[in-house]
């Protein structure tokens, strides 16, 4: 069940309450599935549409801090009359604690997640330690997840973090989960570009 009662420390509250009026009313009016997928950075919902449709007996929930590309994913999930996938316009961080419950998370899609390429900035990076401690609370013992990224540093540091992390897992390559060949906006352009795709599978121990 949602945790409606959760709050974050006043200066969260405060600076965050627009997103976190979001969250809250999204958690008073819908209820999840058992199985949910969750996509951080949704963009314009293109991957998270292809997810919905290959699994329509799981639960998808998509991320985005850009309300116009939220609009335009709602638009289009609306359109195609997909009905478990629903896209949040909130931070991941505020996300989670409230709206997801502990072990309902089977499978995480970080898709080539902003670089943030300045030293000062590396610290909103979505892959650092403190989230994947919420992350291992929310995502159920033998989870997976997914990253992909077309920055070769930053898929070094991601893994860095995760190897460093004692709640997952580098998968061997024997068990990679089979791809579901679904491209994101981005990845598309990557791989028309010639651009490395460099996929990290992580799972939950």
């Amino acid at each position: 069940m949602p945790d409606l009662d959760f709050r974050f420390d006043e200066i969260t509250e405060n600076y965050s309450r627009r997103q976190l009026d979001e969250v809250r009313a999204f958690a008073r009016t819908h209820t999840l599935p058992p199985d949910l997928m969750l996509e951080i950075g949704t963009n314009r919902g293109r991957f998270l549409k292809q997810l919905a449709e290959k699994h329509p007996a799981s639960g998808v929930l998509g991320v985005e801090l850009r309300y116009k590309y939220v609009k335009l994913a709602r638009r289009d999930l609306k359109t195609a009359q997909i009905e478990n996938a629903h896209v949040i316009c909130a931070d991941a961080n505020l996300l989670l604690p409230i709206v997801i419950d502990d072990g309902q998370l089977t499978d995480l899609f970080v898709l080539y997640p902003d670089p943030w390429w300045k030293k000062r900035h590396r610290k909103r990076r979505i892959i650092q330690p403190e989230f994947l401690d919420l992350l291992a609370r929310k995502m159920r013992p033998g989870g997976t997840l997914w990253v992909r990224t077309d920055v070769g540093p930053l898929a070094d540091a991601m893994r860095r973090t995760l190897v460093e992390h004692d709640d997952f897992a580098p998968m061997p390559p024997d068990e990679f989960p089979v791809e579901p060949f679904l491209r994101s906006t981005r990845e598309a352009k990557s791989i028309a570009n010639g651009l490395p795709v460099n996929l990290l599978y992580f799972r939950r121990l």
